[in-house]
């Protein structure tokens, strides 16, 4: 597990983009259902993912432009996982000051 991992939403326009971005950054297993109720079931099994102590989600406000419900579900998620995991930490930003946006890395 490793101690901080940023992920930016800046640049995400589509569902499928989201689901496929979040799990690239999370090490999700090839069989990830890309909806929130498999983020969630990946998110809380150690051995479907690999979440950090700290996570930090940058980039919300576009995210909420474009995918609005998708961003509350998301949003919803991650601090359902906070309550859940208290060891762990989600930062959340509206703006994207790393400016990191999407990042596939090659497989």
């Amino acid at each position: 597990m490793s101690e901080e991992l940023l992920i930016d939403m800046s640049g995400i326009m589509d569902e499928e983009t989201f689901h496929e971005y979040i799990s690239k950054k999370l090490n999700f297993p090839g069989y990830y259902g890309y909806n929130l109720n498999a983020f969630w079931d990946c998110i809380t099994d150690e051995d479907q993912s690999s979440m950090p102590r700290k996570l930090v989600v940058e980039g919300l406000a576009a995210l909420r432009g474009f995918l609005p419900e998708l961003h509350d579900g998301f949003v919803e998620c991650l601090r359902d996982y906070e309550k859940e995991y208290p060891d762990r930490e989600v930062v959340f930003r509206q703006d994207s000051p790393s400016g990191e946006g999407i990042e596939f890395e090659n497989e």
